[in-house]
């Protein structure tokens, strides 16, 4: 369509599909080149639709580079565009992906609130395979709060309702987080069959960036049960993936879970270097569910009391800051009361009734 096409606008949408498909791959510069000119194009010719769709694909790029305030922005923009076009379809997916961007920012409540509005347009529009990423992200939101039952069902729902729609795209994804509940709720053989068959789809699918979160949650759960030979040879993989995606969020992952490696197979130097290096590249790449515990680790890690009680409290800070924006109280009650987040709240001597 760029070299047959005379319309600029039909051009302009078919970079629009171009530069999805360099995301859907891990070639974000790519996809952020296409992305720019097709939104160049959109001003050019006034059109919304492009406008619009441009701006979303640099919010869910910006996002999975790591960068949430330029994300928040172009997404916001392009909620903008789709309303003054009244366009719903397009308004929903915009949604989901502030959900998203919002979930990175440990802005759960921001992130219920924008897919629940997502599914009650998607819904009202019957787009089936949207309403089981919808219900996906929303199980994924209360993953995140330790609310691991609930999010349990929203994921069993999805997965059922992307196989009877045929949603293969989607699975990776609902196979990852179901076997993370599953892990989280001690059915381990379970939870990593899931975690494994998510990972081959996602490389089947040649999704990048599920093959990488499905690498990060299995060398979790590897190093959970000390299955110290596969968490490496896991870790190792993700490491490879997240230089090959030029990603901080990625790479702050890898390292997060190579520190952890490396702490409990005894080389606490080589832990601390690569926990601190982690610490570098997620400061503003990673959600900050992950960010309190990598601080948490941190605290365990280093030698000097000093330097652990600094990341005690910067985790506890975190913590603060996830906690107390939830107006759902039985969510707040549930993730503060959390045997992690208690354990890290009482090593800072802070008392969860104060959150």
């Amino acid at each position: 369509a760029l070299t047959t096409s005379d319309e600029l606008n039909q051009v302009a949408r078919a970079r629009v599909r171009l530069a999805e498909l360099a995301d859907f791959r891990g070639d974000y510069p790519t996809a952020v080149s296409l992305y720019r000119q097709a939104l160049e194009e959109g001003i050019q010719l006034s059109n919304l639709l492009v406008i619009g769709r441009a701006r979303r694909g640099l919010g869910i790029v910006h996002r999975k580079q790591g960068n949430t305030d330029k994300a928040v922005s172009q997404l916001l923009q392009a909620l903008a565009a789709f309303r003054e076009a009244g366009e719903a379809r397009e308004q929903a997916r915009v949604l989901t992906s502030l959900g998203r961007t919002r979930h990175v920012r440990g802005e759960y409540q921001n992130a219920l609130s924008n897919h629940k509005e997502a599914l009650t347009i998607l819904e009202s529009l019957n787009d089936r395979w949207r309403i089981v990423q919808v219900l996906n992200d929303i199980g994924e939101c209360h993953q995140s709060l330790y609310d691991i039952a609930t999010a349990r069902q929203y994921h069993e729902q999805a997965l059922e309702l992307a196989d009877e729609y045929e949603a293969h795209l989607i699975k990776p994804e609902i196979l990852r987080n179901l076997g993370v509940d599953l892990v989280e709720q001690g059915e381990f053989n379970w939870g990593m069959a899931y975690l494994q068959e998510a990972l081959t789809a996602a490389r089947e699918l040649g999704n990048r960036e599920q093959e990488a979160m499905s690498l990060y949650n299995l060398a979790h759960a590897h190093l959970r049960l000390g299955n110290m030979a596969e968490a490496g040879a896991v870790a190792a993989d993700l490491q490879a993936v997240a230089e090959a995606l030029d990603a901080d969020r990625f790479r702050a992952l890898g390292l997060f879970v190579q520190g952890e490696l490396l702490y409990q197979q005894g080389k606490r130097q080589e832990a601390v270097a690569a926990l601190n290096a982690a610490t570098l590249a997620a400061q503003t790449a990673v959600e900050r569910g992950v960010l309190w515990k990598l601080h948490a680790t941190m605290s365990h890690v280093v030698t000097e009391e000093s330097i652990a009680s600094v990341h005690r409290m910067i985790a506890a800070e975190f913590i603060r800051q996830t906690a107390e924006p939830l107006q759902d109280a039985r969510l707040k009650y549930g993730f503060v009361h959390a045997p992690p987040v208690m354990a890290m709240l009482q090593a800072a001597a802070i008392d969860p009734s104060k959150l």
